[in-house]
């Protein structure tokens, strides 16, 4: 029920108990007075009478007029001069006839009253009137009042909460518990606003955040860039990294030359995202390119970077890598893989396939060193001229198109084609093309390529 209509029921059901009792009240106030009025007439005609009668009164022309009583006797009645002993006065006097005796006339009895006997009946009438309505006024203006006070207090008491949300304490609570109707709902209305701006808040702080660390990330990425080398002749390395819209996951590619003629690409792809991994990617990164460019076989620099990674890492962060060094000299190939999760693909031009190359091994930085230097493999091969090996992040698989395509297996082994007959560039401009925009993961390449001998 709406505060309208319980302020009118209200209203309406308390002024008709009063006015009930008022009506009590009147009703025997009139009785009693009418009852006093009658007593008082008695009494003075009583009086009146046995009075003039003893100083032999007589009465003046006056204007009578008639009645008939109860008992069917005529009473003629009017007000005039009476004169007596005493002098002149004004009475009302009343003329009956006496019942007859033996068929003869009884005479008349003459009564007297006073002229104004009753005046100020009228008056005290209005003033009961006026006293009984006065109350009746007065409690219907005291519920009005106590139910606006009552109406009035939980709208205060919101008022002064919103007021404090409004200086910034998000944390108030709005008062409503003595709410009632329309009032209610609005303390409930007022309260979801209140939750409502606290998610706000929290959204813009986590967007603000997000932002932040999104623009770290891409800074951090900007300031580690794959080392910039020049192959010997007949060979090719290049790295393409297709940033996030977000901050993204931290996949990471490198490439490097460590002066003794080997050329070593590498993805990697941390455990946890955001900036924590960011800085993961920075710690592995920077672990890795110490040890090739001193010249250390693959095994060798992940056993290292291993080490170091499980020293500093919290328990549970670990990072997944792919690398190949090539000696190019021969063509060799030495390639390990550190629990990543995508498999190199290697183009054998001679069979003209796409051939998929997967080493095993754990995550960098998941064992102390034991387990983990028992699961490496180091897969051996020659990359003849015309051969070429691709190394890609583990989420390119997961890549989906506005139209809910996704890129899948097929999909990777296209661009990977596409990448060695063309370049990364090309292979990259194919891949905006399928998803139409920015990838919701960072996704990182590598392509090594064998040319041949070139005179």
């Amino acid at each position: 029920m709406g505060i309208a209509a319980r302020f009118t029921l209200g209203l309406g059901l308390v002024a008709s108990i009063f006015a009930s009792i008022a009506a009590l009240v009147l009703l025997q106030g009139v009785q009693e007075m009418g009852t006093d009025l009658v007593n008082e007439a008695q009494s003075e005609l009583v009086a009146k009478t046995i009075r003039l009668e003893a100083d032999n009164a007589t009465r003046g022309a006056m204007q009578m007029s008639s009645r008939s009583t109860t008992t069917g006797i005529p009473v003629q009645t009017g007000v005039g001069k009476v004169t007596s002993s005493r002098g002149e006065e004004t009475a009302r006097v009343f003329l009956a006839q006496r019942p007859a005796k033996n068929g003869q006339p009884a005479g008349n009895i003459t009564m007297y009253a006073p002229a104004d006997v009753g005046g100020d009946t009228g008056m005290r009438v209005l003033a009961l009137i006026v006293l009984v309505c006065g109350a009746l006024v007065a409690a219907t203006v005291m519920m009005g009042a106590f139910t606006a006070r009552r109406l009035a207090a939980p709208l205060n008491e919101m008022v002064e909460d919103v007021m404090a949300i409004s200086r910034g304490h998000l944390d108030r609570q709005i008062r409503g518990e003595d709410a009632v109707g329309e009032v209610a709902h609005l303390a409930v209305a007022m309260e979801r606003m209140v939750d409502d701006l606290l998610d706000g808040q929290d959204n813009q702080e986590a967007l603000a955040a997000s932002e932040a660390e999104a623009d770290n990330m891409r800074e951090l990425r900007r300031n580690l860039q794959p080392m910039a080398i020049e192959p010997p002749a007949g060979w090719s390395i290049e790295t393409c990294l297709v940033e996030a819209a977000g901050a993204g996951t931290g996949d990471f590619v490198d490439a490097m030359d460590d002066g003794l003629g080997h050329i070593t690409g590498l993805v990697g792809a941390p455990a946890t995202h955001g900036m924590p991994g960011a800085l993961l990617m920075a710690m592995t990164r920077a672990y890795l390119r110490s040890s090739f460019l001193g010249g250390a076989e693959p095994s060798v620099a992940f056993d290292s970077a291993n080490t170091s990674l499980n020293r500093d890492l919290a328990r549970g962060l670990y990072c997944s890598v792919i690398a190949a060094r090539v000696d190019t000299e021969n063509g060799r190939v030495e390639m390990v893989s550190a629990g990543h999760q995508a498999p190199a693909i290697r183009w054998d031009a001679a069979a003209g396939q796409l051939r998929k190359l997967q080493p095993n091994g754990i995550a960098l930085g998941f064992d102390k060193g034991p387990i983990f230097r028992n699961s490496i493999e180091t897969l051996n091969l020659d990359l003849l001229p015309g051969d070429a090996i691709v190394l890609f992040s583990p989420l390119a698989f997961d890549c989906t198109s506005p139209a809910g395509k996704q890129l899948g297996e097929a999909g990777v082994y296209q661009l990977a084609k596409l990448a060695v007959d063309q370049g990364l560039d090309a292979m990259e401009t194919k891949l905006r093309a399928f998803l139409q925009g920015e990838p919701e993961t960072d996704l990182a390449f590598a392509l090594i390529r064998h040319h041949g001998d070139v005179a």
